[in-house]
């Protein structure tokens, strides 16, 4: 793509030449977004993404070249999702074989595995060697250069992290005067916030010790050591950054940018870290020009030092910029940062050079000329109005999006957010009540997230920033109406033990089949379609739908609406009664409750899932509730506790004594008595509550068969999700496995993993589903065939 952007380089020839000759220029990362500056001034530029994302289409709609590796092979998966992973897949490879010309990859990040692809097939990239960026990025190694070119940094000391005890957090209190610390571990070098804590006393010194333990144990079998903290005072002021580049005529700098930190509305405030990255916000506050020329110096001293060892091109320094305006060095990060492409954007929209095309030059190794002067000073010009947040799953565990989410403009208005047209610059903002999403967006529902990873982000022209702290209330309606699109769910992540069975949850198959502990695990879900396994609903809702017709001649089983005949009759003799409790009273309630408690608890495969506070959290809501009890002498012998949703009568929970003397127990009565009540109130549809959709384990096969006797269906749970089930020991379930699967089709069918027959196993399937039964010693031997021989 040749774009007008060139021309804007008039008055740098060389550059403009530079830029003509320069190869192929091929972007590399998860989607194609964070890469696209280059495209608007380079004419030879590609883009190899791993993710199909919405805002894909847009790029590419609008003339750049993007190839999506999920695109063409939607099960393709690598972990983690970087550069040097792409270009291990055949499908990079093949790609990368069609070019003619040379090329050169331009990336966020090096990595040893991107250095080795490149060593191996004669390649180059865009970037600094990993021994550079981790030398610079190590915070102990920061303090030190900020010293040795003649700044000052925060008070502070690096120490072993085995010193730091009570006593010596007490130590550096008194040293620095303040009760307030920062302890930074110095060897991290990923994940903004990611090993920094701030603590005001050495109580909560354990945080920091469980911190520790947790990124070692990521570190395992890998040769970084996370050995020191840097422990420096806690300094009151504005968390703020600054974008640089390293040019052989100096270093460029871009203006102070406020960092929008520790959001809980979009999941960056997490236990055990502090400082957590979620933003950058240029409208905020603009600076004066004195704590502009303070980070100008901190940046040209620091920048200048790397350039002078080796590092060309972008990076950023995090700042602290005190009430008084004296600004302090935080930390480097030798890369793209998050602030960038969109401070590139404001750069362009304000008629400069955006600092991707001095990085590209740099690594490019071409003779180009510019007024660095000139250049400089135009970044802080004209002030940039605009700031920009990075939504995540604010959950402590995995969430499946079950909606995509359309990338571009959306217009904010008195009902919400509307869609307005594609988008993914910031220039196509008109003001401030529009808001751009972009970077990664959900082209499909299904997309799994790890606890607290990134979603896509969310652009505004003009601030997000209240002055006294926290996000705008026109921010906050933005982000929440994100969230409810996306209708997130959560799911369960890790190992989980349940009753005697061990079950592996993963977003991945690819992580699932390295996870360190898989050879005890016998059952792995994972939470994407592949091509092998079997894709399910982690959750099934059981409907029936009610006619006029006489309840009994609505149940399809013969054998069970004898039952209901006979046992109608006996309890009068047995002195039982059945009655119907509209509005549940609390006392009623907890007569129930002590009953489910004492039938639950006497199962070995059952866990109690309500308790006392249940109605009272039920009722808060607004929600009513009612019941169906059987009683005798006052005793509570059974009930179903039930509530609408959606404009649909459910059971949610229920449970009744063993009667002698009734054929089909008194659970069955119950059950009839509460669809007679439904269809007498009109309701046209009723539920049964929903399983997990998994049987013969905790939850009986029998499950299945009695609900179909009395005519209900099994759908996908409304708020469920999909994922893939591989067996990897049936030992554990003697009974069988039985799960709702989908087919070829996309239709729900009973998969039975069983030695048993259909003619022995005698199950009553619901109306219009097919049975299918799989020998367990072949669907064991195939999983893992697929998980451990690769292990």
């Amino acid at each position: 793509m040749v774009s007008s952007n060139l021309k804007s380089l008039k008055a740098y020839p060389s550059m403009a030449a530079a830029i003509r000759k320069s190869p192929l220029i091929v972007g590399l990362g998860p989607s194609a977004w964070p890469r696209v500056i280059t495209g608007f001034y380079f004419p030879k530029f590609k883009i190899v993404a791993y993710n199909d994302c919405h805002d894909n289409e847009i790029i590419r709609d609008f003339g750049m070249d993007v190839y999506s590796l999920k695109e063409k092979e939607p099960d393709l998966e690598i972990s983690p999702e970087t550069p040097g992973q792409i270009l291990q897949t055949d499908l990079a490879k093949k790609y990368l074989k069609g070019f003619k010309k040379d090329f050169i990859f331009l990336v966020y990040k090096s990595s040893h595995i991107l250095e080795k692809a490149c060593e191996e097939n004669g390649w180059r990239f865009i970037g600094n060697p990993k021994r550079l960026t981790e030398t610079f990025e190590n915070k102990k190694n920061f303090r030190e250069i900020v010293q040795k070119v003649g700044l000052e940094p925060i008070p502070g000391e690096n120490i072993a992290i085995e010193e730091m005890n009570v006593d010596k957090f007490v130590y550096f209190q008194r040293l620095f005067g303040k009760e307030k610390l920062v302890l930074q571990l110095a060897e991290v070098t990923s994940g903004g916030g990611n090993g920094t804590l701030f603590l005001d006393s050495p109580n909560g010194l354990p945080i920091f010790y469980d911190k520790v333990m947790e990124i070692r144990n990521n570190f395992e079998g890998k040769k970084k050591k996370i050995e020191t903290v840097n422990v420096t005072a806690y300094i009151e002021g504005i968390s703020s950054s600054i974008s640089c580049c390293a040019t052989q005529k100096g270093v460029l700098t871009g203006p102070i940018q406020t960092q929008i930190i520790d959001i809980k509305e979009v999941g960056t405030r997490m236990k055990g870290r502090s400082g957590n990255y979620a933003g950058s916000d240029w409208s905020f506050m603009h600076f004066t020009e004195n704590s502009q020329y303070q980070a100008d110096q901190i940046a040209q001293g620091v920048g200048e030092y790397m350039y002078k060892n080796g590092y060309k091109g972008i990076f950023g320094i995090d700042l602290l910029v005190e009430k008084s305006g004296k600004v302090w060095p935080v930390e480097c990060n030798p890369r793209d940062t998050d602030a960038f492409p969109v401070v590139s954007m404001l750069m362009m929209d304000t008629g400069s050079i955006p600092l991707e095309v001095f990085h590209n030059l740099e690594h490019i190794a071409v003779k180009y000329d510019f007024d660095f002067e000139k250049v400089n000073a135009g970044y802080k010009r004209t002030p940039f109005e605009a700031s920009q947040i990075i939504l995540h799953n604010r959950e402590d565990t995995a969430v499946v999006a079950r909606n995509a989410f359309q990338a571009g403009v959306y217009k904010l208005g008195k009902n919400g957010l509307t869609y307005a047209r594609p988008g993914f610059r910031l220039a196509e903002l008109s003001d401030k009540n529009e808001f751009l999403f972009t970077e990664n967006v959900p082209k499909y529902p299904g997309r799994a997230f790890v606890s607290h990873s990134r979603l896509f982000r969310m652009i505004r022209k003009g601030p997000m920033l209240l002055a006294g702290g926290g996000l705008r209330k026109e921010v906050k309606r933005a982000i929440e109406f994100v969230y409810r699109e996306l209708k997130l769910v959560e799911a369960a992540e890790g190992i989980s033990e349940d009753h005697g069975a061990n079950f592996l949850f993963s977003t991945k198959l690819l992580t699932a089949k390295t996870h360190k502990e898989l050879g005890v695990v016998d059952v792995v879900n994972v939470m994407s379609k592949t091509n092998n396994g079997f894709y399910r609903p982690a959750k099934i809702a059981w409907r029936k739908q009610l006619s006029g017709d006489h309840i009994l001649d609505q149940i399809p089983s013969k054998r069970t609406r004898k039952h209901i005949r006979s046992d109608e009759k006996k309890l009068k003799e047995f002195g039982i009664g059945i009655k119907v409790y509209e509005d549940l009273a609390p006392k009623l309630f907890e007569d129930w409750l002590d009953l489910y408690r004492k039938i639950i608890s006497e199962k070995s495969k059952a866990d109690i899932l309500i308790d006392k506070s249940w109605l009272r959290k039920k009722k808060t809501l607004g929600k009513k509730v009612g019941a169906i009890l059987a009683t005798k002498n006052g005793v509570v012998l059974g009930g179903n506790i039930f509530s609408e949703i959606g404009g649909i009568l459910g059971v949610g929970f229920g449970v009744a004594e063993r009667i002698s003397g009734l054929s089909g127990g008194l659970g069955l009565l119950l059950d009839f008595h509460f669809m007679k009540y439904a269809q007498k109130m009109g309701y046209k549809e009723i539920s049964f509550g929903q399983d997990t959709n998994f049987y013969g384990h905790d939850l009986s096969v029998g499950l299945i068969s009695y609900k179909a006797k009395l005519g209900f269906i099994p759908k996908a749970a409304n708020k469920t999700y999909f994922e893939t089930t591989y067996l990897l020991n049936y030992a554990k379930f003697p009974d069988g496995v039985f799960f709702f699967n989908q087919n070829p089709k996309g239709a729900l069918r009973l998969t039975a993993v069983t030695p048993k027959s259909e003619k022995d196993l005698g199950i009553y399937l619901p109306q219009g589903l097919q049975m299918e039964i799989l020998n367990p010693d072949e669907v064991v031997k195939n999983h893992r065939n697929l998980f451990l021989a690769e292990v």
